[in-house]
């Protein structure tokens, strides 16, 4: 196994931990997450736009990056292809959240699952990376 394939295996160990915190996250928790966050960027007089660039330009480098991880890993180019889309998905809801925690809008419960669905996704998709990679 070359160093990439590595480096890869253990993005994909990250992206599945991270991601599985996502899932065991109460609606409750979420909430006080948001209420907190959006106090914290009141405090520091922080733009929307602000916000959402860095939050685009650090979620689409490690997207980019992860996906460039997985292609010179050796696998075939259509899971790179399958994992670009997942995660543009992933940049699309995360993007979504944080308008509604930074206008104050409250969580719908189908919101919540629908973030949960991605996030239970998300750790499928580095659970199968690193099994690609390992058999």
């Amino acid at each position: 196994m070359d160093i990439v394939a590595k480096i890869t295996m253990v993005a994909s160990i990250i992206l599945m931990g991270y991601s599985a915190s996502q899932v065991v996250t109460s609606y409750a928790t979420l909430c006080e997450k948001a209420d907190a966050f959006r106090d914290l960027a009141r405090e520091n007089e922080t733009q929307e736009s602000d916000l959402r660039r860095s939050n685009l330009a650090l979620s689409l480098a490690l997207s980019i990056g992860y996906v460039l991880l997985v292609h010179f890993s050796g696998l075939v180019p259509w899971i790179s292809a399958a994992i670009a889309v997942k995660l543009a998905l992933t940049l699309f809801f995360s993007d979504r959240e944080l308008c509604m925690v930074i206008r104050g809008v409250e969580f719908k419960k189908s919101y919540f699952w629908l973030d949960k669905a991605d996030a239970f996704v998300n750790v499928v998709l580095g659970l199968l990376v690193a099994l690609f990679l390992v058999l």
